[in-house]
Formats: C-alpha cells, structure tokens, sequence
C-alpha cells in the first residue's frame, strides 16, 4: 500500500485510466460472449463443487483425450457459489483477467521502471486476443494473472533470493499446469531459471515447494489408478506418436501478440465482409511484434555480454522476460497435437513487458535521440492502441450482430432470453420441465444440451435430438426449439402450435429459438397404426405401441419408418438403448437394416410417449411380395459388444427377443 501511494500522481491518474479502459473492454455487454460446450462443461464443474460440495479431483475431457488437472474446477467454483448464471461466471474470467493487466503494470515497473510499466500495461489492456480471451470460461483463459504470480515470485526466489518466494513459486508453477497441460512449459522454464540464478536460490526452500507442489497432484492420480490409469496410458499413446515438426508455434505466437488474423472469430466465409466494412488499421499491428523482437533480441544480446561478470538485476529481468515468452515456442515447435494460438495465452505479457522495456532503453540514448526516440515510440504505440481498440469494438460488434455460425458462438445473451422465456410460458401451463429439440441429447457430445444443464442447474428440464426423436410427456411441459426446424419439429407444431409471439430471432434473424406447450397426455398421431397384437415390452422398461409407416412400399424407393413408444418406469441407468429396424422379404431374408438411438435413459419418465423414426431404403431388386419389419432393442456392453435387450412378459419374464410386424401397408 505503502508503494502505491508513493506513485507520482500524474502515472497513477494513467495506470488507472488504462485498467478502466481495459476494464471496458472486457465487461462491455458482456453477455453476448461465447458460453459452448467447453463453457458449459467446466462450469457443470465448478456448479457441482459450490452447490452439491462434490470435490472435483479431475477436470473435464481436453481434445487430446486426456482429463484436465483440476484447477479450472476448483477456480469456477468460486463464481458459481455466488450464482448459477453464466454470465456472472463470465464476468468472474473478465474480472481475474483484469486483475492480469493490473499485475503487469506492477511487474513492469518493479524490472523496467514507470514508462515501461505504462506501455507494458497499455498494451496488454487493448490486445485484441487478450480481451477476447478474457470474456470467456475456458481452461487457457484462467493462465493470464497466475503466469504473473508466476513470474513475480520467480524474479523474487531466482534474482532477490528470497526463501518463501521459492516455496510460492513452486505453488503457482503447479497452479499453472493444473488448470491447462499448455502450462508444462514453464516446468522448464523454472528449471532454466534455477540453473541461471542457481547461486541466488535457496535450493532448500526449492525443495520444499517442489515437494508441496507435488503433492497437489497425488489426487489425480489416485482417481485415474482407480480408472485403470486411462490417463496415463492416453499420455503414453500421445508421447509415442510420431511428431511434426514446424514454425506453427511462431506464427501463432506472432498472432496472440499484434491481435492479428480475427477471421478465427467471424469465420472463413464472413471475415471479407467484416473488413470491407471497417477501416484497415490492422497493418499497425505489426510494429507491436517487431518492438517485441528486437526487446527479445536486446535481452539475449545484454545476457551474452554480462554473461561472465554477472547479471544485473535489469539484465535479469529481461532474461526472465524474454525467456517467459519464448518457452513455449520453443517446446511447441516439435509436436505430435498441433498448437493453435490460444495455446499461447500463457505469454501474456512477456511480449508487452518487452515492448514497454525498448521504449525505456530509448531514452538512454545519447544526444537528441534519447529526447526524441521515447516520444516518437509512445506516440506510434498509443496510435497502435487506439487502433486496437477500434479493431476489437469492432469485431466483437460484428460477432454479436452477425451469423457468424462457422466462427463465434450464439451469444450466451439469447440462451438466458430463451430459458426466460420458457419458464414464464411454463408458468401459464403449471409446467414445471422444459424440453430442449436440440442437436444431440448427451450433454457430455453436445453442445445445447450442455450449456442447458447450466441454465436451467437445478430446474427439471431435459434433451431431446430432434432429428431422431421427440417425446411428449404425461404432465405439461414447455418445448425449447434450438435447432433448425425438422420433419420432427414439424409433427409436433401440427399437434400444439408454435407460441409465435415468444419466438426469439438470432443473430440477423437467420436462425431463431421457438417455443412450444404441451398440455401433457398423449398424442393423437393420425399416421399411427397400432401393433397387431397390442403393446410389447422390453426389459429396459420401453413399450412398443404402434408405429407409421409413410412412403411407397415399392423396390428402389425409400419410406420413412417412425416407432411409437412408451415408458413404463422413469430409470437412472446411464445406458444407451439403440433400436433396430430389419425389413424382411416374405421369405423372412433381410433387404435392408437401419440401427439408431432411442432416447437418453437420463431422461425417460414414466408416461412418456417418444417416437423414433428412420428412413430404409428398398433395394431395386428387392422381390415382390409382402414385406415384415423385426424391431429389437439393444445396448452395448462395457466391452462395445452388442447385446440384445429381451422383450418379457406381464410377469417379466423373458418372451424373445424382437417383435414381428406385419404384413406393412403404407398409410
């Protein structure tokens, strides 16, 4: 405290005025941020430690097929104790990435002094990537203000000896790894570091960090022992595969610094149309990263000639600086999963640091260069800033108005509208479940159904993949519509029409949300023809009661074959119960087969009527007669061997295995 106030009025009034700038940038609607699959299932974590006090020991599943450590479960635990809502867990990431820029301000002035500081944070606070990934939950976008705590108690157990500093650095280096694997890295940069400054450390209390940072992992893998060690053995399959090697980890690290290439947001096929229609101040990037090379390339120069006399304290700082930004370049550069630039998050703000030390050394020039150079530098550099902001304003405008489907997300904003909604037409029904048509119905593969758990944590609501089924419960209930309108959208508007007047247009009104009420009982399905000889159950608790059959019945053509079930028991099991379909000739030989899922076992109740339809195509040389459809049940075992699931009788007993039905008119 007593620091801060030893400030010069006039650098605290524009350190300050740069964090509100940044913090603009980062809170600014930040409801219409990206909340996906990845969000929604680190949230689940974090809403599942903070309200039901269940330890997460393991994080969610990476793209490698490994578990994440569980850092970024633990960290989004403290939002989601406070509330349920996205949003506000949003806001949480915007606010420690704004803690980030603050830690810059104070890093850099403690190794390059005040101009450096003010450049350095500048800089970081308008990075087009850094405010992009500071509106996000995501693992990579938690490394920001823990890479500082990281680099502060390195410089102060590496170059100012202290004991405690060595122990704190420790922690933090393992806090890093724990919440993204991008962050191994800087195990060996610590090592370099201790290598470097060996004479300075007090390698004892090194050890006692190493120990204790050590054992904040033992949890991980006593659970992944429990599970085979499935990890572990995924770790080995990835070392052993065949590396690449490439400048990839450069350009992506060139990208993160000068806020280059946002066609990443807009997506391939919209970026033209977002730069015809904004000013191209983007080729002013550029000099952040040459300013950041040539600081790289003055450390590495000043570190060769102090080399055998010892390094200043400066000297030292510039070595820590431009080592924290090369680290994971250098170790990406070989690799057997191939970088993307967020992987490089974890450099903020090495490279601001360094730009923001050029401008320093400037005014140690002799002569008149010394008097001019840091002028001319920060003017270009507050010329570049403001560009950046113009650049980011107006990306993240055109993200949110624009239907950016192979880019940025639906905003979160229109979700939380859209669940609004649904539980006000709800409450006009006595409905107490909301039912989500989505793509997909497993909210650990999809993506609404995932970001649904979320927004509706606690409220009765489920998923239904429109495009294989719908399900129409005993009890009233709201639909939720999220994905583009189908055949089986269409069959449930014909029973209970679309609320029109709730319907929530997107993003340039291509796509939209629409809603449904269903007074609850069962349907009146006109095609439906009842099975000949009444109802037939199956052991996993679904009750065949007719089906529809639609389409010519002749050979080349193709008819649409939909099953009409119920559910006799609400279950718990976490089983997948896939049907299937074999048109059989008259002579019983099959002509064609067609296999899909049933319904999620999460969310069958008791009463419900679903139907799965398929679509079977009737070979040309198919012989004319009668046709017979069997239709069985089945499931797969933990071995993924097929096993059927056996129909019973009234008493359950075991009564086959499939159900005959037949001879098919078409109706």
């Amino acid at each position: 405290m007593e620091r801060l106030f030893s400030i010069p009025k006039r650098e605290l009034i524009l350190s300050c005025a740069i964090v509100l700038l940044a913090a603009w940038l980062r809170f600014d609607r930040i409801d219409q941020a990206e909340f996906l699959w990845d969000q929604a299932e680190i949230s689940k974590c974090g809403l599942t430690m903070a309200r039901e006090g269940e330890i997460a020991w393991v994080g969610t599943l990476s793209s490698t097929g490994l578990n994440f450590f569980m850092g970024a479960a633990w960290l989004m635990a403290i939002p989601h104790a406070l509330s349920t809502s996205p949003v506000f867990a949003t806001g949480f990431v915007a606010f420690i990435n704004l803690l980030a820029v603050v830690g810059c301000y104070f890093l850099a002035r403690t190794w390059f002094g005040r101009t450096a500081a003010l450049v350095a944070t500048l800089l970081f606070a308008v990075s087009p990537w850094a405010v992009i990934y500071s509106r996000k939950v995501w693992h990579l976008n938690f490394l920001p203000p823990f890479v500082l705590l990281y680099a502060a108690t390195g410089w102060l157990a590496f170059v100012r000896g202290r004991r405690w500093a060595a122990v704190a650095h420790a922690l933090a280096l393992a806090a890093l790894v724990q919440l993204h694997f991008a962050a191994f890295s800087f195990i060996f940069l610590t090592v370099l570091w201790a290598l470097v400054f060996r004479k300075r450390l007090d390698w004892q209390a090194a050890l006692i960090g190493g120990v204790l940072a050590a054992l904040t992992f033992v949890p991980y893998f006593v659970v992944d022992a429990q599970r085979d060690w499935r990890n572990v053995r995924r770790f080995i399959e990835l070392v052993q595969k065949p590396s690449v090697m490439s400048a990839d980890a450069v350009y992506d690290t060139w990208v993160i610094t000068t806020g280059l290439d946002l066609h990443w947001l807009t997506g391939p096929d919209r970026y033209a149309e977002f730069v015809a229609g904004t000013l191209n101040v983007r080729w002013l990037f550029a000099i952040v990263g040459a300013l950041a090379i040539a600081g790289s390339i003055i450390a590495l120069w000043k570190v060769i000639r102090r080399a055998r006399v010892g390094l200043d304290e400066e000297t030292a700082a510039a070595l820590m600086a431009v080592t924290w930004l090369a680290m994971p370049v250098l170790l990406m550069t070989r690799y057997t999963v191939p970088p993307a630039p967020h992987y490089f998050t974890a450099t903020f703000s090495a490279q601001f640091i360094l730009v923001g030390w050029v401008v320093a050394l400037a005014a140690r020039l002799p002569r008149w260069i010394g008097r001019v150079g840091p002028g001319v530098l920060v003017t270009v550099l507050v010329v570049v800033a403001a560009a950046q902001v113009y650049e980011v304003t107006s990306v993240l405008r055109f993200v949110t108005t624009h239907d950016t489907r192979r880019g940025y997300g639906t905003p979160v904003g229109y979700e939380v509208q859209a669940v609004q909604t649904a539980e006000h037409l709800g409450q006009e029904i006595d409905s107490k479940e909301v039912i989500v048509l989505s793509e997909g119905d497993e909210p650990g593969m999809y993506e609404i159904p995932a970001v649904a758990d979320v927004l509706m944590y606690g409220e009765p609501h489920r998923a239904v993949d429109i495009r294989t089924a719908l399900v129409f419960p005993a009890a009233p209930a709201v639909y939720w519509a999220a994905y583009d309108m189908t055949p089986g959208e269409e069959l449930l508007a014909a029973l209970t029409p679309e609320v029109a007047d709730a319907r929530i247009p997107l993003r340039e009104g291509i796509r939209s949300f629409r809603f449904y009420r269903w007074p609850g009982g069962e349907p009146d399905i006109a095609c439906m023809q009842p099975l000949p000889d009444g109802p037939r159950t199956w052991a996993s608790g679904a009750q065949l009661v007719g089906y529809c059959l639609e389409g010519d019945l002749s050979p080349g053509n193709t008819v649409h074959w939909t099953l009409i079930w119920r559910v006799t028991r609400t279950t718990t099991e976490d089983i997948y119960y896939h049907w299937f379909n074999h048109l059989l000739d008259g002579e019983g030989q099959k002509l064609e087969q067609r296999d899909g899922p049933s319904l999620h076992t999460e969310y069958w109740r008791s009463g419900d009527t679903v139907l799965n339809w398929f679509d079977l195509q009737i070979p040309g040389d198919a012989p004319p007669g009668d046709y017979t459809m069997r239709v069985g049940m089945y499931t797969y075992t933990r071995s993924d061997v097929i096993e059927n699931v056996p129909l019973v009788d009234a008493d359950g007993e075991p009564a086959g295995e499939w159900v005959l039905i037949g001879p098919l008119q078409a109706k």
